[in-house]
C-alpha cells in the first residue's frame, strides 16, 4: 500500500516525464492496488495515465492473498469451472481498473487512460481461438479503455491484425527483437486498412511492449561469462540500443505515405512500450533503464517499486532515443562481434516467456480447483 507521505513526494521526475511526452502506466495492477485505492492515488497524484494487469500477478496473489477469497468461494458455489474462474477474475479487474482511469481515457481525449488484460497464454499459436478469446474478454469487460494483450508470435501478429480491425484494442509485447517489431507495425497497418475497407472506425488503441530491461538481462549474462575487457564495456548497454533502434523504426513508419492515409482517417500510431525487469533489482538499474529511454509518444509501464525508486533518484536528461540509430547501431554491431546473437536471444526469451505463463496458469487453476474440492495443491 502507498503511504500518504510518500504521494506527497511523488509528481516530480514523473512530471518532467509527461513534459518529455512520456506516459507512465502502473505494470502489476491487481486487487489489493484497486482496494487500497492505490491505483485512484496514483492516477490522481503521480501522473500514472494507465494500467498493466497480467495472469501472472493475479496468480501469486490467489497464492499468496486473501484478495480474492470472497469472489472465488461465490464463483465455486456457482459451480463454474476452474478456467472461467480465472476468466472471470481477470475481467473483474480489468473492468475496475477501466473505471479507476476513465477519467484519465476522457479529459486526455481518448490518448490515455488505457488498462492491458492478457488472454490465456495457451492460446498464444491459436490464432483463432485467440481472436474468438479476445472478443470474449471485451465483451466481458465492456469498457471502452480496455487493451487485451496479445504475444509477440507469429500467429500473434494475425491477432492483431484481426483484432485491430474489428475495433479491439490491442497490447502486443513482450518484444524483444526490432525485426519481430517491425512485422508488429505491418500487422497494425493491416488491420487499421481492414477496418477502414469494412467501414469501420479504427476505435480501439493499440500498444507494443518492450521488454528491453530483460533482453539487456539476457545479454548481459553472455557478456560476463565472455569476462574480456571489450565485453565489460557493452554491459548495461543493450536496452538503449534496443530502444534507439526500435523508435527509428516507429519514426521511419510514421513517415511512410501509407501511414499518413491512415492518419487522415482517423488512425492513431502504435505507441512503444518500455517495460521493466521482471525479476526485481538493484534501484539504480531499474532508474537508469527509465533515464535513457525517454522520447515524445512513448510509454513507461512501471511496476509500484519502481515507480517509486525513479520519482526519488531520477534525473532525466531529456530525449534520449531520437536520432541515435548511429550510436544503435555501433552498439549492437559491437554486441555481435562479441558474438551475441539478439534475434536467438529475442526467440529464447519470447519461448521463455510463453512457458512460464502456461506454467502460471496451470498452477492458478489448479489452486482453484484444490481449494474446491478441500485438497491441498501440489
Amino acid at each position: 500500500m502507498v503511504r500518504e507521505e510518500e504521494n506527497s513526494r511523488v509528481g516530480t521526475v514523473l512530471t518532467d516525464l509527461v513534459h518529455e511526452g512520456v506516459a507512465v502506466w502502473l505494470d502489476g495492477v491487481n486487487r489489493q492496488s484497486l482496494e487500497d485505492g492505490s491505483l485512484r492515488r496514483r492516477a490522481m497524484n503521480a501522473c500514472v495515465s494507465g494500467a498493466v494487469l497480467s495472469l501472472r500477478e493475479l496468480a501469486r496473489e490467489v497464492q499468496e492473498g486473501t484478495a480474492y477469497q470472497d469472489q472465488i468461494d461465490l464463483l465455486g458455489e456457482r459451480g463454474v469451472s476452474a478456467e472461467e474462474a480465472v476468466r472471470a477474475l481477470h475481467s473483474y479487474d480489468a473492468r475496475w481498473a477501466c473505471d479507476v482511469l476513465r477519467p484519465v481515457f476522457a479529459s486526455t481525449g481518448e490518448v490515455d487512460g488505457w488498462v492491458s488484460a492478457e488472454l490465456d497464454p495457451r492460446l498464444a499459436d491459436d490464432a483463432r481461438a485467440s481472436i474468438a478469446a479476445a472478443r470474449a474478454l471485451a465483451l466481458g469487460v465492456n469498457r471502452p479503455n480496455l487493451l487485451v494483450k496479445v504475444p509477440s508470435t507469429v500467429s500473434g501478429l494475425e491477432v492483431l491484425s484481426g483484432c485491430v480491425a474489428e475495433g479491439i484494442g490491442v497490447d502486443t509485447g513482450p518484444l524483444y527483437s526490432v525485426q519481430r517489431y517491425n512485422e508488429v507495425v505491418e500487422a497494425y497497418f493491416d488491420g487499421l486498412e481492414r477496418a477502414f475497407a469494412a467501414g469501420r472506425s479504427p476505435g480501439g488503441s493499440s500498444v507494443a511492449s518492450f521488454s528491453a530491461a530483460r533482453l539487456e538481462d539476457a545479454v548481459d549474462a553472455q557478456l560476463d561469462e565472455a569476462a574480456e575487457d571489450a565485453a565489460a564495456v557493452l554491459r548495461g548497454r543493450s536496452a538503449p540500443a534496443l530502444a534507439q533502434a526500435a523508435y527509428t523504426v516507429y519514426e521511419d513508419w510514421l513517415g511512410t505515405e501509407r501511414w499518413r492515409q491512415l492518419r487522415a482517417r482517423g488512425a492513431r500510431p502504435q505507441r512503444l512500450v518500455w517495460l521493466s525487469a521482471t525479476a526485481p533489482g538493484p534501484e539504480a538499474a531499474s532508474v537508469r533503464r527509465v533515464e535513457e529511454l525517454v522520447a515524445w509518444g512513448t510509454i513507461h509501464a512501471l511496476p509500484e517499486p519502481t515507480l517509486s525508486a525513479v520519482d526519488r533518484l531520477g534525473r532525466l536528461r531529456g530525449d534520449t532515443l531520437s536520432g541515435e540509430s548511429d550510436a544503435s547501431d555501433a552498439v549492437l554491431s559491437a554486441l555481435r562481434q562479441q558474438g551475441i546473437n539478439m534475434e536467438q536471444l529475442a526467440e529464447d526469451l519470447t519461448a521463455t516467456e510463453l512457458r512460464e505463463g502456461v506454467h502460471d496458469q496451470l498452477e492458478l487453476i489448479g489452486t482453484l480447483q484444490a481449494r474446491w474440492s478441500g485438497r491441498p495443491h501440489r
